[in-house]
């Protein structure tokens, strides 16, 4: 029997910026007060702004409408993730990982093919979550723009989502865009809209009146409230104004916005710790008592224009001052002498040459939670020393220090010269724990802005409509889908992911098990951890598992470690280990029933099974008879397993390579 999926809400925009992520974040938090397990949703999200969730990049809001629905964030919730890096370039990221194919591509040709993964993400949660939040993108009605549609009504039409209109009534001219938004939608997306919800009002909502009885009478649809013009510090995906100081006491942070700059939403804090500027002008470093360089989406670009701007002069003669400067993972790069970029990933640049830095780009893209202990500072950024600190890495390219710089993280994360600090953490200003070593205090956090939130929805909206009205709608019968999608890809039984050591074999692994799972995954750990360093390897992937994995530790009995699981994916890490524990323990034929017992097993069980395993078939002989025999049984395994499976895809230095 077909599960029961969840019902959807959508939050469309008559215009952007109209507080669509807002009111979806408002409304995560109202609906999972009420006890109702929520997840939020928006199929295509353009930012350069970005959190490390569950399977790997996410966008920022998405992530925090996630921690106000009380749900763990995790790529589904927004499936394509687009980084400009240049006014006509982006970087195309899919369940969260940079897919570089698909940034080579024309948008026009990309959307059949990510099509099927919105769909299919969408779905899943619908299986796992009681309501789905859904959120569009710009407007539903850009007539140039619908042909090619994956987030607006598509998503709509798909879902037989209720669906809000939301205007922004503080530019002018809000009913005029709900009603020419309403006008310009398909009859069949016109029945879909429910409520239209007037956002960012300023002043007493009676004078609207008889505008919004009016707007009724032409469409029949009702506006559901208007919601005042809110004042909040929840992190800003799209930014403060420039020029705009925020905050009350504290010292005078300037944050350098040079182009593409990136993760701009991990400083909300200083909102509330400090008075904290964007800044573009040299001469706004003058006052400043701290300053900041942000990550860069693209570091070359960023390094042209503070020198062309004089931005880097100044830094220079800030730096010389004594005063304290830290850069953020781009904002590190640039800190340094220079940004070597041999593989043409972004560009190389010349630094500024404050830190003894150099920098090497790299294709591959290093996207983790990361938590490192600061070493012995000095003045401003000694406050910090012996601190543990986590946050995540979003990063291209390694370091290497030399002269008078040192560490000031382990293992690279972190550099430091006197008042000069450069760190690939993103996030250290939402540790509390950096807070209060810094400032004196910690930031109030996001509980209390996302009730904040949720009480003014209950205060202004029609609460008990709009609840009515998600769990009452029904998928409309006859509807049309979104413009020649090609069908869901078949989703397969087996899948066999093969690579060399550290090659990215397992990483790929867990991100297809997510995208077929979700949290509904078991995971067999073959690993016997035999000593310390053993051991280390298999907590550290444990961690990067999502929570509600299930796992099962067997390093021999794969079969009955299948029969065991819970869940429909299985993913087994790895046929490597298995094969070496069965051999040591029981010789050749051992290794021969365990892997067809296997087989047989996953035959019997129906479900779908991910194995992870070493291709040791390019090397150099071994030199000893166990080693040979070894590596001839596992050569022997992974045909066995790769003839039963449909797919197979072998993992070269992080890069997907499927075998025919």
């Amino acid at each position: 029997m077909a599960r029961r999926l969840a019902p959807v809400l959508m939050v469309q925009g008559a215009t952007s910026g109209a507080g669509k992520s807002l009111l979806v974040t408002a409304l995560a938090r109202w609906f999972a007060r009420r006890g109702v397990r929520t997840a939020p949703f928006k199929a295509q999200n353009m930012s350069n702004h970005a959190r490390v969730a569950a399977g790997g990049e996410m966008g920022s809001a998405q992530y925090l409408q996630a921690l106000a629905a009380g749900a763990t964030p995790e790529v589904r919730m927004n499936p394509v993730l687009l980084k400009p890096e240049a006014e006509t370039r982006s970087q195309v990221v899919v369940l969260g990982r940079h897919d570089p194919a698909l940034s080579r591509t024309s948008w026009n040709e990309r959307k059949p093919r990510l099509w099927p993964v919105v769909r299919e993400s969408l779905r899943a949660l619908r299986e796992e979550y009681e309501l789905v939040l859904a959120e569009g993108a710009g407007s539903p009605a850009e007539v140039n723009l619908r042909a090619g549609d994956l987030v607006n009504m598509a998503v709509a039409r798909e879902a037989g989502a209720a669906v809000l209109l939301v205007a922004d009534i503080d530019r002018g001219g809000a009913f005029a865009h709900l009603w020419g938004t309403w006008s310009l939608l398909a009859a069949e997306e016109r029945a879909l809209v429910r409520g239209f919800v007037l956002n960012k009002f300023r002043g007493d909502a009676a004078l609207l009146a008889p505008a919004p009885e009016q707007l009724e009478r032409w469409t029949e649809v009702p506006t559901l409230g208007v919601l005042p013009y809110l004042r909040h510090r929840l992190p800003d995906e799209d930014a403060p104004l420039l020029g705009t100081a925020a905050g009350g006491a504290g010292p005078r942070v300037a944050i350098v916005a040079y182009p593409y700059a990136s993760n701009l939403d991990e400083f909300w804090p200083l909102a509330e710790l400090a008075r904290v500027e964007l800044v573009r002008e040299p001469a706004a470093l003058a006052e400043a008592e701290l300053v900041i360089l942000p990550g860069s989406k693209h570091t070359a670009a960023s390094a042209e224009w503070l020198a062309s701007s004089g931005m880097a002069r100044a830094l220079r003669d800030y730096a010389a001052s004594g005063r304290p400067l830290l850069g953020v993972c781009g904002g590190l790069q640039l800190l340094g002498r220079a940004v070597h970029d041999p593989e043409g990933v972004e560009g190389a640049a010349q630094g500024l040459g404050l830190l003894e830095l150099e920098t090497t780009m790299d294709p591959g893209k290093t996207v983790r939670r990361s938590r490192g202990r600061f070493a012995e500072l000095e003045g401003y950024w000694a406050a910090l020393s012996g601190l543990e600190a986590w946050g995540y890495e979003i990063h291209h390219g390694n370091s290497r220090a030399g002269g008078g710089t040192r560490e000031a993280l382990a293992s690279g994360l972190g550099f430091a010269r006197g008042n000069v600090l450069g760190v690939y953490l993103h996030g250290l200003f939402e540790d509390p724990a950096v807070q209060r070593a810094l400032f004196g205090r910690a930031a109030a956090g996001l509980e209390r802005e996302f009730d904040r939130l949720a009480d003014a929805l209950e205060e202004h909206l029609d609460m008990e409509r709009i609840e009515n009205m998600t769990f009452s709608h029904r998928k409309p019968a006859g509807r049309a889908g979104p413009v020649a999608p090609p069908d869901p890809p078949r989703i397969p039984r087996l899948v066999l992911y093969l690579g060399g050591a550290r090659a990215g074999k397992s990483a790929a692994a867990l991100a297809r098990a997510r995208a077929l799972g979700g949290g509904a995954v078991s995971f067999v750990a073959t690993a016997s951890p035999g000593d310390e360093e053993m051991a280390a390897r298999a907590a550290a992937h444990r961690a990067e598992r999502p929570a509600a994995w299930e796992t099962i530790e067997e390093p021999r009995d794969a079969a009955a470690a299948l029969g065991r699981a819970k869940h429909d994916v299985v993913v087994l890490d790895c046929l490597t280990l298995l094969v070496s524990n069965l051999l040591l323990e029981g010789g050749e034929a051992a290794v021969r029933e365990g892997v067809e017992a296997l087989l047989a097993a996953w035959r019997e069980s129906g479900r779908t099974l991910v194995v992870v395993s070493n291709e040791v078939g390019m090397g150099i002989v071994p030199e000893n008879a166990l080693a040979r025999r070894y590596r001839d049984l596992l050569g022997w395994a992974n045909r066995t397993v790769a003839a039963a499976a449909d797919e197979v895809r072998l993992v070269v230095a992080g890069r997907e390579l499927p075998l025919g």
